[in-house]
């Protein structure tokens, strides 16, 4: 039964392998088509293959990089502790 076992899962393997390769040399064209689609509609990266880096030009231009927004700081919200409450202390997690 192992025997059989083993020689199924062969053969199913070889059968994923054959399909994918079917569906490659059937639709190929088309998958390439598709995923130049997909790639030709992402946004262009602002630098550009033209610009050509000039050291010296580099060293006298300073760079500004943008100030990260930053959020506005909202007030933590009170903590209301009854009196019935255990409140754990310092001396609590020392070990």
């Amino acid at each position: 039964m192992k025997a059989f076992n083993t020689f199924l899962k062969i053969l199913t393997a070889v059968a994923a392998v054959a399909g994918a390769i079917y569906i490659i040399a059937t639709y190929g064209e088309q998958i390439v088509a598709w995923a130049k689609r997909m790639l030709a509609a992402l946004p262009k990266c602002p630098c550009s293959a033209d610009v050509v880096y000039d050291a010296a030009s580099a060293e006298e231009t300073p760079v500004e990089e943008p100030v990260p927004e930053q959020p506005a700081e909202e007030p933590a919200p009170e903590v209301v502790v009854s009196e019935h409450e255990p409140v754990a202390e310092e001396a609590d997690f020392a070990e």
